[in-house]
């Protein structure tokens, strides 16, 4: 795998996992961009339009008037919250010395929570679920894909943030939390009692099936998918698969570096993706080797497969490396950049979007499958036994096409 373009740190977030902040970064190295790199003509015009000075009065205002006495540090805080509030962007967040620690121990795999990941509803600016993550509280409870979280303990979540409903479901292992949910067709809303727990993922589970056509599930992309679907591969080739069907339904997404090292180990040579500013300048180019898989691919998403696993079937569609099914994905494909403020704090700030090969931007969009499921045939629940799965066996009947045909 090649990468080329500017080397910064960046992200590609698609939905918050409450197992702490964004699990999917789970031991993931990464560098970080401090304040100071940003170009001084971007701070020198803000100053000479003198758009700082109320904010500085009404600093001195209220330390001179207010009834009592507020630190420094809590003022600045607030005006830097209410900047990164100010840009009414779901992804972008300032976090405190605790939820910045709190990041980065979820990036170093330390995760106590209720397993869920997270996003918000555009159109509504609900706070729904994408996917819970499985084996986990939420998942054993019964909390589905597209569930709308309403209330977490006695805090109603209308007009929160995505960022203060993760911090209200996060926690210490053994510690209740008590999660409302309005589901789409059922009248009354749904109380669930949680407890949290230490959350293990393990995002890759493999197998062989009918026909002896492989099977991989993705569950989420974070820093051991690659290894893990590289494993997979190897098992499926020494047992002889004829074909391959990926699942990435309910992929929720992840680790933009794990999408392109997965995407890698399926592809030919060539452009997987590449992100691109507001100013339309290229930060980076993602690139496959020449190494792929000769067999038959099958790729199913619906639509909560999304960030990382849009990124994949997408790249996939334009390789014309393999068919889509199901239907069309959540969309989202905007890049996040980690920035540490002195004193401990950090902002996490949207600065790109990504394409696919092709040009195309997913973001709002999604990616349309070659081959359209009906929503109401979809399992692609962890529970549902692959032999009732109904969209798996259009699959099969897919590839098997293509073995019968020779069809690559």
């Amino acid at each position: 795998m090649k990468i080329s373009g500017n080397k910064r740190i960046i992200f590609t977030v698609f939905a918050v996992t409450v197992l702490c902040v964004f699990s999917f970064y789970l031991g993931l190295s990464f560098k970080t961009m401090p304040l100071h790199t940003l170009k001084e003509s971007n701070l020198a015009s803000i100053e000479k339009k003198d758009e700082v000075a109320p904010l500085i009065e009404v600093m001195n205002y209220i330390k001179e008037r207010y009834v009592k006495d507020v630190p420094d540090s809590v003022l600045v805080q607030g005006a830097i919250k209410g900047m990164v509030e100010a840009l009414k962007d779901p992804y972008s967040v300032y976090m405190d010395n605790s939820e910045f620690e709190d990041f980065i121990s979820s990036i170093n795999g330390s995760f106590e929570g209720v397993g869920l990941s997270l996003g918000v509803d555009e159109k509504t600016s609900n706070i729904i679920v994408i996917s819970p993550i499985e084996g986990t509280p939420a998942h054993r409870a019964g909390i589905l894909p597209r569930d709308v979280i309403v209330k977490v303990d006695d805090v109603d979540l209308k007009g929160k943030s995505l960022d203060e409903a993760v911090k209200l479901l996060r926690g210490k292992k053994g510690t209740r939390v008590t999660v409302y949910i309005e589901r789409p067709g059922v009248k009354d809303v749904l109380k669930f009692e949680l407890i949290r727990d230490n959350i293990k993922i393990k995002t890759v589970k493999y197998q062989l099936i009918e026909n002896n056509i492989g099977y991989i599930r993705i569950s989420s992309f974070d820093t051991y998918t690659p290894q893990e679907m590289a494993d997979a591969l190897k098992y499926l080739k020494l047992k002889k698969a004829k074909a391959l069907i990926l699942d990435l339904r309910n992929n929720p997404g992840g680790s933009l570096d794990s999408a392109v090292k997965v995407a890698d180990l399926l592809l030919g040579k060539g452009l997987i993706v590449y992100t691109e500013d507001k100013n339309k300048n290229r930060l980076e180019e993602f690139y496959s080797d020449e190494n792929k898989i000769n067999i038959p691919l099958a790729v199913l998403v619906n639509e909560n497969s999304a960030s990382a696993s849009e990124i994949v079937a997408g790249a996939i569609k334009d390789f014309k490396a393999g068919i889509i099914l199901g239907e069309k994905t959540f969309g989202k494909g905007t890049v996040q950049e980690l920035v540490p403020l002195a004193g401990g704090a950090g902002i996490k700030l949207t600065i790109a979007k990504y394409f696919l090969p092709s040009g195309q931007s997913i973001d709002g969009k999604g990616i349309i499958p070659d081959i359209t499921l009906k929503e109401e045939q979809n399992s692609g629940d962890f529970n549902s036994p692959l032999d009732k799965d109904t969209w798996l066996k259009k699959a099969l009947e897919v590839i098997k096409n293509k073995i019968s045909t020779g069809s690559y």
